[in-house]
Parts: structure tokens; C-alpha cells; sequence
């Protein structure tokens, strides 16, 4: 018997999962978010009230939050103003835990960006090519476009500056 070894062993490719309607989307962020230990990145164009503006949602980022002092969520937004007069939840935990959540602006340099993603401890993500419709993906590392977007994210949060809803609170 001649059994050849492959020096390019083939490393089994972590699976994505294809999400295609609102309910899908928000049992699929809900759990992405319930797994999170260190960091959670949201890039969204007003928060997305269809699926984080919920108490389901608001009691796992509370937890998570709590769970440790190192725990950060970072929420990048493009219009503020789209959040004036909503009672929105994440904007409530912002304001209740300050060292824990920030909300900043994306600068006008990145707003032809027309996807949205939820990044969390950059190991896994949940991508919308588009955050006007409920189609996505969920993956896990390694998966290029992950280290992709955490270094986008990275960069447009060091260039951002804190939304300024919040800071009128002096928060």
C-alpha cells in the first residue's frame, strides 16, 4: 500500500451560516452577542432598531457588560439624528455605563459604506453586505473578511468622535 501525505493538509473551513429573514437575523445576533467575553464592534447606519432596540437584546449586552471590568462595546453610527426622539435601548446603556459603552460617529471620509457588521472579540462576526435588508452571514475565524472589517472598524474608531446626543448629557 502507497499512502502519499500532502504537504497542504487541508484545514476544515469554519461554517457560515446564511440568514435571510428579521427573525433569523435577530436569534442570530442574539446569540453572536451571548457569546462574547472581551469586546463587542457594531458598525451600523442608525443602530438598527429592528433588532437591538429590544429588551431580549438589552438584557444580554447587560450581561455581558457585567461580566467583566475589561468588557467594551463599541457602537459606530452615521447619523445621529436618526436616533433623536427613539427611546432606543443601546443608547440607554450608553448612558448607564459609560466606561463600558461608547457611541461615536463615522466620519463623512467612510460613509459610501453601505454594509454593517457585528464583530465580537474579532473571532467571529455577523456581515450584512447591505444594513438596509435583513440578508447576512454569520462566520467565525478564520475567515478573511473578519480580520478584514476589525481592522476597518479599528481605523474609523481611532478617526471618530464621540456622538454628540451624549455628550449634550455630559455623559
Amino acid at each position: 500500500m502507497n499512502h502519499q501525505i500532502s504537504d497542504k493538509a487541508e484545514l476544515p473551513k469554519p461554517p457560515i451560516i446564511s440568514i435571510s429573514s428579521l427573525q433569523d437575523l435577530k436569534t442570530q445576533t442574539h446569540d453572536l452577542f451571548l457569546s462574547a467575553t472581551r469586546t463587542i464592534q457594531i458598525y451600523t447606519h442608525g443602530l438598527d432598531p429592528r433588532i437591538l432596540n429590544n429588551r431580549d437584546m438589552e438584557k444580554v449586552l447587560t450581561k455581558f457588560i457585567k461580566k467583566s471590568r475589561s468588557s467594551q462595546l463599541q457602537i459606530l453610527i452615521y447619523d445621529e439624528h436618526l436616533l433623536r426622539g427613539i427611546d432606543h435601548r443601546l443608547v440607554a446603556l450608553a448612558q448607564r455605563f459609560t466606561s463600558y459603552v461608547q457611541i461615536r460617529m463615522v466620519p463623512r471620509d467612510y460613509h459610501e459604506n453601505l454594509f454593517g457588521f457585528y464583530l465580537v472579540d474579532d473571532r467571529r462576526m455577523l456581515h450584512r453586505t447591505n444594513f438596509e435588508r435583513y440578508e447576512a452571514e454569520r462566520m467565525a475565524m478564520p475567515h478573511f473578511l473578519i480580520r478584514e472589517k476589525s481592522k476597518l472598524f479599528n481605523t474609523i474608531w481611532q478617526a471618530s468622535p464621540p456622538a454628540s446626543f451624549l455628550r449634550a448629557l455630559n455623559l
